[in-house]
């Protein structure tokens, strides 16, 4: 099981991804040779205790490298990249573990790999010198051929190495790259406003109403005629929204700057640069820090109703709070949305979602003042929710079929707009908040830039059809709106250009990839530059048709190149490193929450990943009152740091008319970037139970070590005074 569980992983992800099988897999069998026989080697040497405990360990070090295999094929399915364990944090997570690990592809093969190792250990004998002689001959050999076989930089690096190995290349960034005076005035080009080109469309002067579409992990190629004209193949197709586009502004190429939501919905609503480097995320230092002033809060100053739709819930990766913070008056989240075709953890599905914010979006238009509404969906998130056999399979993947299912849900949405005389003085613009990129090529470096590769659609009041090719970005958004609504003056605190604009000559573009561990430059030369985020391997690539299509082969990248990328990158990480001691972080936006009984267990607050310096002290406290008819809730609380829990009340059961107050202080003697306060709630009696909030909130100081790792210094439960 130790060796079949990698390989047999390995040969799974080869076969659904559809590659043919190359010589750099080999060089892949060998590294899970070689760690699957590390394990083998620590069971061995555990059953040659000859005692009960020995036995169980070994037990528990098989079970968790299966379970570890399968999650690394999981991670790579979708991502295609190999696991960072950065992101481990996740795990803990409810929604995460909700939304997407409980949707494994193959739990009975895994559950039969767990089953055949168990019965393997309980009947294993202790191994013999012949078998030590045979493990370290095996041993040696996958080592060896591991080492020999070089790396290609032509094919995926989970082709040709194990998730330990690629943990152990995660260095820090060079201290060799040189002054970055050198590159002074291209950097400061980077992170300004540039509106000195002539316009070609706008300013709108009747102030219409603005509509923000993100689809969930679209990325340019689901647009046939985008996709075909640049001579690369899509399983995941929306030739609705394709047909559409033929009739409005096409941005064809756009640089969607990171991976994840929290990073990529930032630099859009924010018109900053989200950080490229593996870091906490800016829209989590947004919340507890000042606040740059974003998109949604410029609209609502010039006097528009500003409403953030999604399908998941808004308590994950504070998106209730930074929201709020970002201008946005109204929050519409997972628990809104009464009716669904299909949901999971992650949220209802995009027909579902689209179908309710119909009469949402009718009434804001019909208000007297105009409206600035964006809205994500979730359905082309993995695991990918659509109703089981609403559409013909016909061979085709779940990612493939969600996709259409969005293009269906979201043609649906913009007709009834029309039918209702929305879009008569609307502006609505279509684009993604991330790129899952393409799965139909085996060449990592198309992979990794298609995983980049973004698109935006806008439909105007007046519509006019455009297809531009120019390179452009996502981080152009919140600049390109105000440009085109005549708010110059507030576009200035942007950066990036104005889509509405033709501008005399290219740009440099930048990006980043958190799971793939790389930075990249879309050069004014039509080449792109990717580096490692240790900077210590560059490589050039060609990009002469489409800027998400390189060449096979990379050369090496100029030592400039990887200066002004390394330089970008450091300061787009730039921003509050941890809270002040006199700062509090409120958990939770509401004062009260409803939790029904078919709710299950309720995710309240969670997702914030904080970063906290050594020598914290954190303070955590909640005060919830329960109201309902004969109602009980049960209640759970916990902390996690980098993913470990660190203190947790579970079971904790509330009744009608009672109240809940837990306080307690955690000391943090090591820096931690992975802090997760979190709260469920499951109604374990009555139809519906209403939680009201006293106090949920956070707290970071320094001071001195309290009496133990934890102390609690409040924990009981009252009757309510009225």
């Amino acid at each position: 099981m130790c060796l079949a569980a990698p390989w047999v992983t390995r040969g799974l992800l080869l076969g659904e991804k559809r590659l043919a099988v190359r010589a750099v897999d080999l060089r892949g069998v060998f590294a899970d040779g070689s760690v699957a026989l590390g394990v083998m080697g620590l069971v061995g040497l555990l059953l040659l205790t000859r005692r009960w405990w020995g036995r169980a360990l070994g037990w528990l070090a098989l079970v968790a490298f299966v379970l570890a295999s399968f999650a690394i094929y999981e991670f790579v399915s979708v991502f295609d990249s190999l696991y960072a364990l950065s992101h481990a944090a996740y795990l803990g997570d409810a929604t995460f573990f909700g939304g997407s690990v409980l949707h494994m592809r193959h739990p009975i093969l895994m559950g039969s790999m767990l089953v055949l190792g168990t019965v393997g250990i309980v009947g294993a004998n202790p191994p013999r010198a012949s078998w030590w002689q045979g493990w370290a001959i095996s041993l040696g050999v996958c080592i060896l051929g591991h080492a020999v076989m070089p790396m290609s930089h032509v094919y995926d690096g989970w082709r040709q190495r194990h998730a330990v190995h690629a943990q152990a290349s995660l260095l820090p960034a060079s201290s060799k790259l040189g002054a970055a005076g050198t590159v002074g005035a291209e950097v400061r080009e980077v992170f300004r406003a540039d509106l000195n080109a002539e316009r070609w469309l706008g300013p709108l002067i009747d102030r219409p109403n603005v509509i923000l579409i993100m689809v969930e992990g679209a990325s340019g190629a689901v647009l046939p005629s985008v996709a075909k004209k640049a001579k690369l193949k899509s399983s995941a197709n929306m030739p609705k929204l394709d047909a559409l586009a033929e009739h409005h502004l096409l941005f064809s190429q756009v640089v969607a700057h990171q991976r994840q939501t929290n990073r990529g919905e930032y630099g859009i609503l924010c018109g900053d640069y989200p950080k490229l480097l593996t870091d906490q995320s800016k829209m989590s230092e947004q919340v507890y820090g000042e606040g740059r002033r974003c998109l949604p809060a410029v609209l609502r100053d010039a006097g528009y109703a500003t409403t953030y739709l999604q399908a998941a819930p808004l308590g994950f990766m504070l998106k209730d709070q930074f929201m709020k913070k970002a201008g946005f008056d109204e929050l519409v989240g997972d628990s809104w949305f009464e009716k669904s075709y299909a949901r999971t953890d992650w949220g209802v599905d995009d027909k579902a979602f689209f179908e309710q914010a119909i009469d949402r979006v009718a009434e804001l238009h019909d208000a007297e003042q105009p409206f600035f509404a964006t809205l994500l969906t979730v359905g082309t998130h993995h695991p990918f929710t659509f109703p089981a056999g609403d559409a013909d399979d016909k061979g085709k993947s779940r990612h493939a079929r969600a996709f259409e299912y969005a293009d269906d849900a979201l043609a649906d949405f913009l007709e009834a707009l029309q039918e209702r005389g929305v879009l008569e003085d609307t502006v609505v613009i279509i684009t993604s908040d991330e790129s899952a990129g393409l799965v139909e090529t085996s060449v990592s470096a198309m992979r990794l830039l298609a995983q980049s590769w973004s698109f935006v659609i806008v439909m105007l009041p007046e519509p006019k059809a455009k297809q531009v090719d120019t390179l452009y970005a996502h981080v152009d958004t919140a600049l390109s709106i105000a440009d085109l609504l005549g708010l110059e003056s507030e576009a200035s605190r942007f950066i990036g250009r104005s889509w509405l604009r033709d501008y005399e000559s290219p740009r440099n573009v930048f990006g980043g990839n958190t799971y793939a561990r790389k930075t990249m430059m879309w050069t004014r030369s039509e080449e792109v530059v990717v580096c490692d985020e240790a900077f210590d391997d560059c490589k050039r690539y060609d990009t002469p048709s489409i800027r998400f299509n390189p060449k096979r082969k990379g050369k090496p990248a100029l030592p400039r190149e990887r200066r002004l990328l390394a330089e970008v990158a450091r300061l787009t990480r730039s921003g509050r490193a941890e809270m002040d001691a006199s700062e509090t972080l409120a958990l939770l936006v509401a004062s009260e929450v409803s939790v029904a009984a078919s709710d299950g267990k309720k995710l309240l607050t969670g997702g914030q990943y904080l970063r906290v310096p050594a020598g914290t002290i954190l303070e955590v406290s909640f005060d919830i009152e329960v109201e309902g008819s004969d109602a009980e809730v049960e209640l759970h609380q916990d902390v996690f740091l980098n993913g470990h829990e660190r203190f947790a009340r579970k079971g904790k059961r509330i009744g009608t008319g009672q109240r809940w107050r837990l306080s307690y202080l955690i000391h943090v003697p090591e820096p931690s970037s992975q802090l997760v306060v979190q709260l469920y709630a499951t109604t374990v009696s009555g139809e519906r139970v209403t939680l009201r909030f006293h106090s949920a909130q956070l707290s970071m100081s320094q001071g001195a070590e309290p009496d133990g790792p934890v102390n609690v210094l409040v924990d009981e439960v009252s009757t309510a005074l009225r």
